[in-house]
């Protein structure tokens, strides 16, 4: 598969899953607790890319406040 230049705003659950790097079986079975639910197009089913990334911060054990310096910058 080419890989995009950009990645859309709203995805389908093909383009969402591999956004968020995991097989689209799992990604559906995760929708509701890991990942955020659908928006409704019409017919269609999107996730906006930016929700996605979100629930990816979620995951992670990543927090700028550990950081003294962004914490220092957050708290002002």
């Amino acid at each position: 598969m080419t890989p995009l230049p950009y990645w859309p705003r709203l995805l389908g659950a093909a383009f969402a899953s591999m956004y968020v790097g995991v097989s689209k079986t799992k990604f559906l079975q995760d929708v509701g607790t890991v990942w955020p639910e659908p928006i409704r197009l019409g017919r269609r089913l999107v996730w906006d890319r930016l929700a996605l990334d979100r629930a990816a911060d979620g995951l992670s054990d990543h927090n700028d406040n550990a950081d003294p310096l962004m914490g220092a910058l957050n708290d002002s």
